[in-house]
Parts: C-alpha cells; sequence; structure tokens
C-alpha cells in the first residue's frame, strides 16, 4: 500500500498575532498645561509682592522701618504669598495664619483663564497644570520666604489648579465621554447646589454691609487707631481688607445660622450672645453685632430655603414629588458642603493665647445652615408639589363630607324622638278620629234599623199570598 505524495507534501501554517503593545504617554498638550500652570504660579506670586513693595516705598521713610532693607520687604512678600496659600508664617514664637478667600478665588479665575489656550488639545492634559502650579508656588514660598512653612501651602497648592482644571474641563466641547451618567435629580441637585452656594454668598454679603452701614463710626474709629499717614496707607490698608471679605462673610452666615464666630478663644459672637471684649485693630472687625437680637435670625436662611424650593419647582420641577424632594436635598447638601469648605480657609490665626483662634464654629455651623435650608427647601417643594396639593384636596373633601355626615346624622336623630318621649298632647287629628268614630256607630245603627223593615216588608208580604191562595 503505498502513500499518497500529496499528502506528504501538505504543510500547516500558524499565524502568531502580535501581542499587544501598551504604550504609556503622556497626553498630547500636557506642556501647553504645565506652563499655563507655571504661569498662574508666577502671576499669582507678582500679584502679592509687587503691592507689598510700592507699600515698603511708600512708608520707608517711617522712623520704625529704617533697619528694614528692600531685601526684607522681598522676603517679607514671598512669607505673604504663602500664607494666601494657608501657610503659617511664624516670627519668633508667634505664628500668624490667614487666608484672603477672595485671593484664593482669582488665583482660580486666573488659572481658568490660562488654561483657555490648551482647548484644541485633549480634555485630559488639563490636568498637567496641577503640577506645574503646585511646584512652582512652593517653591516660590519656600525658596524666597524666610518665616513661611512651606507644608502648610501644600492643600491649596493642590486645590487651586485642581478646581481650575476641573472647570475647563468640564467645559470642554469634547469631554462628553467623561462625564458620568447621572440621574437627572442627582445632576440637577448639584447644579441647584453650586449655583445656590454663589446666591448663598451674596445673600450673606447684604447682611455683611447692612452691618459695615450700621457700624460705620466704628469701623473708622479702628481706622484711624491705624494711623495713616497718607491716602496710599489708607489705600493699602483698605485693599488688604476688600481681600478678606468672602472671609467675613462666611463668618456673618455662621451668625446668622445661629452658632455664630469667635471673635477671640473666648469671645463667641451669636444671635444669643454679644460679649465686650477686645477686639484686634483691624477696622473690618468692626462690623462685629454689638447686641444679640435673639435665635429669630435663624429665619433669614429658612427664608432662603424657601427661595430655592421655589426655584426647584418652577425651573426644575418633575411630575415626581420625590424627585423634587432629592433635587431639594442634593442642593442643600451642596450648599452646606461648600460652606464647610470655605468655612475652614476662613479662620484667622493672630498670634498666641485668645487670639490663637478667630473664625467661624465650621462644622457646627455646616450642620445648622444645612438643616435650615433643608426646612424651606422641603416645606416649600412638598406644600407646592401638585401631589401634595391634590393629596391635600382629598383630605379636605374627606373631610368636608365626614363633617357634612355627622351633622346630617345628628340632625335625623334630632327629629325621630323616642315613643316615650313623646308628649301626650290632645290634637285636632285625635278629635277627627273619634268623631269618626262615632259617625261610624250611627252608620251601622241605621243600616241594622233598615234591614229590619225590610225583613218586616217581606213577612208581612207573604202572608197575603197565602190567604189570597187560600
Amino acid at each position: 500500500m503505498s502513500e499518497d505524495p500529496t499528502a506528504a507534501e501538505r504543510t500547516t501554517v500558524t499565524t502568531i498575532s502580535a501581542r499587544p503593545t501598551i504604550r504609556v504617554a503622556l497626553p498630547q498638550g500636557w506642556a501647553r498645561a504645565v506652563l499655563s500652570g507655571i504661569e498662574a504660579a508666577l502671576l499669582g506670586w507678582a500679584l502679592v509682592v509687587v503691592p507689598t513693595l510700592i507699600a515698603y516705598a511708600a512708608v520707608a521713610s517711617n522712623q520704625w522701618l529704617v533697619s528694614t532693607t528692600w531685601e526684607d520687604a522681598f522676603h517679607f512678600a514671598s512669607d505673604l504669598w504663602g500664607a494666601a496659600l494657608g501657610a503659617q508664617v511664624v516670627s519668633g514664637e508667634v505664628s500668624y495664619r490667614a487666608v484672603p478667600l477672595l485671593f484664593v478665588l482669582v488665583l482660580i479665575g486666573l488659572t481658568k483663564l490660562l488654561l483657555l489656550q490648551g482647548r484644541r488639545f485633549p480634555a485630559a492634559a488639563q490636568w498637567m497644570a496641577v503640577p506645574g502650579f503646585a511646584v512652582t508656588a512652593l517653591l516660590l514660598a519656600g525658596g524666597i520666604g524666610t518665616h513661611v512653612r512651606v507644608l502648610g501651602a501644600f492643600p491649596l497648592a493642590i486645590a487651586i489648579p485642581l478646581i481650575a482644571a476641573a472647570w475647563e474641563v468640564a467645559l470642554a466641547p469634547h469631554s462628553l465621554e467623561l462625564r458620568l451618567e447621572m440621574p437627572r435629580w442627582l445632576s440637577s441637585g448639584v447644579r441647584i447646589g453650586w449655583r445656590a452656594s454663589w446666591v448663598l454668598a451674596a445673600y450673606g454679603g447684604l447682611f455683611l454691609l447692612i452691618s459695615v452701614i450700621v457700624s460705620w463710626s466704628r469701623i473708622r474709629g479702628i481706622h484711624e487707631l491705624l494711623l495713616p499717614t497718607s491716602t496710599i496707607d489708607s489705600t493699602m490698608i483698605t485693599l488688604a481688607q476688600v481681600l478678606f471679605i468672602p472671609n467675613a462673610i462666611v463668618w456673618a452666615l455662621s451668625w446668622l445660622a445661629g452658632p455664630g464666630f469667635f471673635m477671640g478663644s473666648d469671645a463667641l459672637h451669636s444671635p444669643a450672645s454679644a460679649p465686650t471684649m477686645p477686639i484686634p485693630a483691624i477696622p473690618l472687625f468692626g462690623a462685629t453685632p454689638v447686641s444679640a437680637p435673639g435665635t429669630w435670625v435663624i429665619l433669614a436662611l429658612v427664608l432662603f430655603g424657601v427661595g430655592v424650593g421655589v426655584f426647584v419647582r418652577l425651573r426644575r420641577g418633575s411630575e415626581s414629588l420625590l424627585d423634587d424632594l432629592y433635587q431639594g436635598g442634593i442642593a442643600a447638601v451642596v450648599v452646606a458642603a461648600v460652606y464647610l469648605v470655605t468655612s475652614l480657609g476662613s479662620a484667622v490665626v493672630l498670634g498666641n493665647g485668645r487670639l490663637a483662634f478667630l473664625g467661624p464654629r465650621m462644622s457646627l455651623s455646616a450642620l445648622c445652615l444645612f438643616a435650615e435650608v433643608t426646612l424651606g427647601i422641603v416645606l416649600t417643594v412638598a406644600l407646592s408639589h401638585p401631589v401634595s396639593v391634590a393629596w391635600a384636596r382629598e383630605l379636605v373633601g374627606a373631610g368636608k363630607a365626614r363633617v357634612h355626615e355627622h351633622r346630617h346624622h345628628e340632625a335625623a336623630a334630632g327629629e325621630v324622638a323616642p315613643v316615650e318621649l313623646v308628649p301626650e298632647v290632645p290634637s285636632e287629628d285625635v278629635a277627627d278620629e273619634e268623631t269618626a268614630g262615632d259617625s261610624l256607630e250611627v252608620t251601622d245603627e241605621t243600616q241594622v234599623a233598615e234591614n229590619l223593615g225590610d225583613d218586616a216588608e217581606a213577612a208581612q208580604a207573604s202572608e197575603e199570598e197565602d190567604a189570597t191562595s187560600n
């Protein structure tokens, strides 16, 4: 038996697919984002250093600053840069910490503007601005500053570019694939809460403005105690306080919420207490309330919650009552979270002892603010939603029907009285019945007499017939 030659010549070819190659590379445009972060840090540092040097030039002739040089002023300006990022400045054994929240907002906006140059690149590249800004900012603070603790500036050095990059990525036209799929009530609640946070800031600013107007004489008195010798001095003092207006708004909201704020470790100012204690020589602190009106002022934040609830119903309302309540609840959570974060940066340290902490009662204020805003939102949404209105109408209708039925039952019970309770009063009906009885008896007697007469006539007729027949 011979082998098949074609089978011997047959060959098998095995194709092995190429192994996938994993390449790790930075997104296109990362260098542009890093450069934007570096530029933002340098510009922010310059915004602190330049006014500081101008202020030094204006007061360099003062006898108290004879031993201060331009180099000292330059180092001091870098210390202020670190302080603006949340770091403590230590001089001797005394620590200082004051974060101007308005300047932080300016840095976020500045970084966001510089990131606009990278919109032609993938949105993921914008995150590279975070290390660019953070490294540059920390180097400027720690490398030039002489009294600043750089590690304290690390959180804000990361948070500022992170917020700006997230803002830009969220607005990028090609970043839809990066957005998470969320329920409508969740995404809408987050947006409403974010907008409501800005409205709440304006709301607190209004109360701060009223307090400043009422306390203007005290503010001017404290300003004069600083002995400004020129217009430049007054301008610098005013500009420095303007940077802390958001801090003051956070303090005002803490006061409106009820817990209040500390103007010293032993001086709690709230709607229920107004101690008369020494305050630091800062003109804006003169707007601190000097009287305790009472806890009724928390109604201001409840009314704010009512306004948010009206917005939810008119602009974001749905057919589901639960969805609207969820939206309002998420909005209140966002408002409280934003307040808590800003309150962490609004506290001030101006030394040791009773000045070691000045600021709001953070956690308690955020909790009270959440409860008061939520109360206003829930009341408004629950009372104005069509489902609630329908339920209310049904309940009112059922209540009216039950009351009507009860009244009808009482009226019927009053008309039908028991027999033994009816008085025996002679009436015309009884007299008529007796008269009718008498007439009936007379009729019967007459009819009997007529019947007897007929019988007698019949007997007489029969007798006459018998006689005739005989």
